[in-house]
């Protein structure tokens, strides 16, 4: 075992569920890996998972510790006997060797069609049918095509409503278009000063108006350029009223303090997009701060969210890390542990949204051919039990199962329990394209 974490861990827990052996536990004071079990993810990855995945890189080569590739397959095999790796298995030690290998690849294919035409004169027809059988094994076996999903039968639990979901949301709820579109165009002509607002309750706010034209990140670029103006001029009418004089505005003297509030905005601007600028952070996990002023305007941001959406439970936020297109999608595994829902207050009910399992992941899968890209879709209960909506998610796909079983990461069920504060008197339900809604109405 050649990984150590060392000192410097932060106890975030991101390597925890990544190591497809479960080598990493909690310890005393942070996460330690044993090294009976850990084999450098050789066998499922050409890199560590761990350290793709740690903020602060600590998941470090132990050099006391030293083991070869070969003694780590074995390991994987003797821990995972259900898994056929096969002789080309993934590995950090061939990563690099394999752009080598595949460029050296071409030349004796190159000198053995000449051999091939020196061979004994055929007709010119004939000649055309070695081309053609050459060119049937270059195409790549094509994934399993997905089946065809019949239509889910309707299910009812104990205490659901003797009426659909649209009806009782109908009866119960306001719609999800309830907003006005004085509400919706007053926030999208509004972002100038919205964007000023702290980052939880810009994207409240798009979560209650749902519309491209509105995001967080797209409010608080337009703030930025907004205050580039606002700040000068408010520098200017300081000037003025701190010597006391309406003429400066018209003096030479008056460019300084505009420029102290260029300045300001400047340094406020890249203050609140670091995690794009230093970070290298995309837009949908970057956070944007508020303006100075901008906690000042929370108070009326949450008189009208209070009217227009009352959003009880967010989205959780995947923890920051290492991101790369051969790691697995932190939201999609969040889904997995059935950890990505929001609860919403609809006034006579509280809608709770709860999106189920899309993809199968690649970590820690060996082989992943015979698997579809599309995670199949899940069974799932409902129960209403003490104030708590219980959901069960359960996979039934034997193939992805028997898998999921050895792969950390990677349950094949969840149960989650949410709590509310008021008596609910019943539910309904529907399931679409793996997103639950439960509409709970309140007693």
């Amino acid at each position: 075992m050649a990984t150590m974490i060392a000192s410097d861990c932060i106890n975030c827990g991101a390597c925890e569920p990544e190591c497809p052996n479960n080598a990493i536990s909690q310890g005393d004071p942070i996460f330690v890996i044993d090294p009976k079990l850990c084999t450098e993810c050789v066998g499922f990855h050409d890199y560590e998972a761990c350290a793709a995945v740690c903020p602060v890189d600590v998941c470090i080569t132990d050099p006391n510790n030293i083991e070869s590739e070969e003694v780590l397959i074995a390991r994987a095999r003797a821990l995972h006997p259900e898994t056929d790796f096969g002789a080309n298995f993934q590995s950090r030690f061939r990563k690099n060797t394999a752009a080598v290998a595949a460029a050296a690849a071409p030349a004796p294919s190159a000198k053995a069609v000449p051999v091939q035409a020196a061979a004994p004169a055929a007709p010119p027809k004939p000649a055309a049918v070695p081309q053609a059988a050459k060119a049937a094994p270059a195409v790549a076996p094509a994934k399993p095509a997905p089946v065809k999903k019949e239509p889910r039968a309707k299910k009812t639990f104990p205490n659901e409503l003797p009426m659909d979901f649209e009806a009782a949301q109908k009866e119960f709820a306001n719609a999800p278009g309830s907003q006005s579109k004085l509400f919706r165009y007053g926030v999208i002509l509004l972002q100038p000063v919205i964007g000023a607002l702290p980052h939880g309750t810009k994207k409240r706010i798009e979560e209650a108006v749902r519309s491209p034209l509105f995001t967080a990140g797209g409010s608080t670029a337009v703030n930025i350029v907004h205050n580039a103006v606002i700040y000068p001029l408010a520098f200017a009418l300081i000037g003025v009223a701190w010597q006391g004089n309406p003429a400066l505005l018209f003096d030479k003297a008056i460019n300084a303090y505009l420029l102290l509030g260029l300045l300001l905005a400047t340094v406020e601007g890249i203050f609140r997009l670091r995690d794009g600028l230093f970070g290298a952070k995309p837009a949908e996990e970057m956070r944007f701060p508020s303006a100075l002023y901008g906690p000042l305007l929370v108070p009326v941001a949450e008189l009208f969210l209070n009217k227009h959406l009352r959003l009880v439970r967010e989205l959780p936020i995947p923890v920051d890390g290492f991101y790369t297109p051969g790691f697995v999608d932190k939201l999609e595994r969040e889904r997995r542990y059935g950890n990505v829902y929001t609860v919403e207050d609809r006034g006579g009910a509280f809608l709770v949204r709860m999106e189920f399992p899309r993809l199968i992941p690649e970590i820690g899968i060996a082989s992943r051919e015979p698997l579809p890209d599309e995670m199949p879709d899940y069974d799932y209960d409902l129960a209403l039990k003490d104030g708590e909506l219980i959901i069960k998610g359960k996979c039934v796909d034997e193939k992805v199962r028997k898998i999921s079983s050895s792969v950390g990461a990677f349950p094949p069920e969840f149960t989650t329990a949410i709590s509310f504060r008021q008596r609910i008197k019943g539910f309904a339900h529907r399931f679409n394209d793996k997103l639950l809604e439960v509409l709970l109405v309140k007693a």
